[in-house]
């Protein structure tokens, strides 16, 4: 790979989640209710070192419109699109590189008293949304996306309980914000 291709996949990655969720939460009609944090959430990091709460900026995205803090008020979104996940040993053993990404997720969410959302690529396989369980029903006003349950539900040693679902799941059913269901693992 090219010096600085990496970062460049995952800020295209990034970008390309924003306008996908712009969709979902506008149903359709806008592509820019989010757009990627400032440092991918460092600037929350910094801040928050001199004591100072940039809850609405931590995490990879931002809402940049007011229809986009329905999401992101509550929610901490986690971005990455690499090589390998290590899917299965993340599901069987609660070790691997999801496993880091999923825990990293959650230990920042906590700081803003959010829930985590992981949304994950490797490499020529679908995207993957990663959340608490029962985060995907309150997305969509505790009703079942029409396409199915999630992939896996995840009890592994080592990592909070999640569900795994395919993102285009998700982004296909509409999204109707219901009651979030913080810390409903």
């Amino acid at each position: 790979m090219r010096a600085g291709g990496g970062k460049q996949k995952g800020a295209a990655f990034e970008r390309d989640i924003c306008v996908s969720l712009s969709h979902w939460v506008s149903h359709g009609r806008r592509e820019d209710l989010f757009w990627r944090s400032a440092m991918s959430g460092g600037r929350a990091t910094v801040a928050g070192r001199r004591g100072v709460n940039l809850a609405s900026q931590a995490g990879d995205i931002s809402a940049v419109h007011k229809s986009g803090h329905a999401l992101t008020g509550d929610h901490y979104f986690e971005l990455k699109h690499v090589k390998d996940i290590a899917l299965d040993a993340f599901i069987v053993k609660g070790t691997g590189p999801l496993a880091t990404y999923w825990n990293t997720a959650c230990r920042e969410a906590s700081r803003y008293v959010k829930d985590p959302i992981l949304i994950v690529r490797q490499n020529r396989l679908p995207t993957l949304w990663i959340s608490r369980t029962r985060v995907v029903d309150a997305l969509h006003a505790n009703q079942q996306p029409k396409q199915g349950r999630y992939l896996a539900l995840v009890y592994a040693p080592g990592s909070k309980p999640c569900e795994i679902w395919l993102l285009d799941k998700v982004l296909n059913s509409s999204f109707e914000f219901g009651k979030p269901m913080k810390g409903s693992d």
